[in-house]
């Protein structure tokens, strides 16, 4: 594998363990990958989450906390009188509220029509597979060009992902399977023989800067905003949360928001 200064730099702002590996270490820690990637880094502080069990218990602590939850309910408009947020719309009626965070992801400029804020995010289509393999097989998070594979404890491995530009679309094409597949193999040939047993796409929130957008409308009090964080959404979500909350309530946060106001 290639060497990157960027990880490099990255490791060494978040005091990470870094190590670097000749393509023979590299082929000892991880004997299913080809044999001509070459030297690689190790990151072994970097972990990772099954986001659907994510979801499932963030949904499980907001209920036993005593949050009101209304899922499969559209928001179709915000509601506001005199500069101020009133509440929103949804396919189900209204519902009032003298706050309202927009995080809706690749939909939260549709959301904001309306409000006289153009915010500057749209949908990225990215497929993936997941071929079903045996556990111990891959033991390491791999990203090589572009390409990812993450292994799961029971054997699934995760292999992504593309980047298009297709609106809101989440249909999986042939295309994006067959290409996926090949360089999946390509950098995990042992991976030859197990089938892929699921192909899905998702939305991403893109922004021009890649930057996420983060702070309270500058036309309507009380509407706030917290979208954009592309490919790293779970990864982002602890902090962004926190920043947000911290600028609602007027206390002193975790770092400055400038970057990230809209």
């Amino acid at each position: 594998m290639e060497t990157n200064p960027l990880i490099e730099a990255w490791a060494q702002t978040h005091k990470c363990q870094l190590q670097c590996l000749d393509a023979e270490q590299a082929g000892t820690l991880e004997p299913a990958l080809a044999a001509d990637l070459g030297p690689a880094l190790l990151l072994p502080d970097v972990a990772q989450v099954r986001n659907p069990r994510l979801g499932r218990a963030l949904r499980a602590s907001l209920l036993q906390r005593g949050v009101g939850l209304r899922e499969h309910t559209e928001a179709t408009g915000l509601l506001s009188r005199h500069g101020a947020v009133q509440g929103i719309r949804t396919g189900t009626g209204e519902i009032h509220a003298p706050r309202v965070v927009v995080a809706a992801g690749a939909w939260s400029a549709q959301i904001l029509q309306g409000t006289g804020l153009e915010l500057a995010v749209t949908p990225v289509r990215g497929q993936m597979i997941q071929f079903q393999a045996r556990p111990g097989l891959l033991r390491h998070i791999v990203q090589y060009r572009g390409h990812y594979v993450i292994p799961r404890n029971d054997g699934l491995i995760l292999a992504g992902s593309t980047l298009e530009h297709s609106g809101f679309d989440k249909a999986v094409t042939a295309e994006a399977r067959e290409e996926l597949t090949r360089r999946s193999l390509e950098l995990v040939p042992a991976l030859f023989g197990f089938r892929v047993i699921r192909h899905w796409a998702g939305l991403r929130p893109g922004t021009r800067d890649g930057v996420p957008k983060i702070g309270e409308h500058p036309a309507i009090r009380g509407l706030y905003i917290n979208s954009g964080h592309y490919r790293n959404g779970v990864v982002m979500a602890p902090a962004s949360a926190r920043l947000l909350v911290d600028r609602m309530l007027g206390r002193e946060s975790i770092t400055d928001i400038s970057p990230y106001t809209l």
